[in-house]
């Protein structure tokens, strides 16, 4: 009879997120995780093969559980403007998650890990892409010509420069940044409207 798992990979994954909270660690190491989860490190390589596995699951929950927030603001009224100013508010509230998704671009990770992990690393920004596609649509009638590329830099150029900084230093995002991410992503929206 095989033994009870004693924890479990969210448990790791986790702790090797919550090691975020510190400005100094961009990637954090198995050793350092194993510690926080308080698990040996050998009982980590069980569940996963190599640390850049670890740390690409990590990354690909987080980008996942961050998607589930901003494709519902995609999803509800101005979706736009919603999106752009859900994203500060989301990275305020899930500092450490923030960081994780901060860790990797995507691209870096499509040769890490088993051929499911990697499928789905490919495919994770599809879903967030066919919402965006929809509500760019919703809010000017189309998708083509300059609305996707204004809708991208309204919905997550703009927010994100703004944030892209706390994230790195790990220190809190102020309330501001909401107001700020408000006004300069509603008038690059307003300005494509009036111009089409």
């Amino acid at each position: 009879m095989a033994r009870p798992r004693l924890f479990t990979d969210d448990h790791v994954l986790d702790a090797a997120r919550d090691l975020l909270a510190d400005p100094a660690v961009a990637r954090p190491t198995i050793a350092a995780i194993g510690q926080a989860a308080g698990v040996h490190a050998g009982s980590i390589y069980v569940r996963f093969a190599s640390r850049d596995e670890l740390l690409a699951r990590l990354w690909l929950r987080s980008i996942r559980r961050f998607h589930e927030g901003f494709v519902t603001a995609l999803t509800g009224p101005a979706p736009l403007l919603a999106a752009a100013t859900f994203l500060p508010r989301y990275c305020r509230e899930h500092p450490t998650e923030a960081r994780a998704m901060k860790m990797f671009h995507r691209d870096e990770l499509l040769g890490i890990g088993p051929d499911d992990l990697r499928a789905a690393i490919e495919s994770v920004n599809d879903g967030m892409h066919a919402a965006l596609r929809a509500a760019v649509v919703a809010e000017f009638g189309s998708a083509e010509g300059e609305a996707m590329a204004i809708a991208e830099a309204a919905v997550k150029a703009i927010p994100y420069g703004l944030v892209r900084d706390y994230i790195a230093r790990a220190v809190p995002i102020p309330p501001w940044i909401d107001a700020i991410t408000a006004t300069a992503s509603g008038a690059v929206l307003t300005d494509f409207r009036t111009r089409t």
